[in-house]
């Protein structure tokens, strides 16, 4: 199985591992699932989980980041994304995603966010707690 997850699960993951994004991160490690991802979604992570205030407030500074990083860039299959993005979503800084589901031809899209989530009537999107009930 292909997924799509959004930014802001990682995010979640990464500042509380025990938490359900974090159950996702584990799932896609133990390879439950291959993740779909692309130099936007890889910059972004980049720039959000380096800031001073967020190493801050991870329990074991830098390091888990770092991990991270290396392993998205080792394991996950990438996508280089054709120009240009749909406009599917609300919030346009996230057709990214709607693109990596159809061009990475990803079986589904997981997010937390209320505009992504707004899309389910035309793509496959389910929040972590639905993909981990499933899994």
């Amino acid at each position: 199985m292909r997924l799509v997850i959004d930014s802001n699960l990682i995010f979640s993951s990464v500042l509380k591992p025990s938490s359900v994004p974090g159950a996702v991160l584990g799932a896609w490690r133990a390879g439950h699932f291959d993740w779909v991802c692309c130099e936007i979604q890889l910059s972004e992570l980049r720039a959000a989980l380096t800031r001073p205030y967020l190493i801050s407030r991870i329990a074991q500074g830098v390091e888990p980041v770092e991990k991270l990083l290396h392993e998205m860039r080792e394991s996950c299959h990438w996508k280089a994304l054709l120009a240009p993005l749909p406009a599917v979503c609300r919030d346009p800084r996230d057709d990214y995603l709607f693109a990596l589901y159809d061009q990475g031809h990803a079986d589904l899209i997981i997010s937390g966010d209320k505009d992504v989530l707004a899309c389910k009537k035309d793509y496959p999107v389910l929040t972590a707690r639905e993909l981990i009930d499933r899994l």
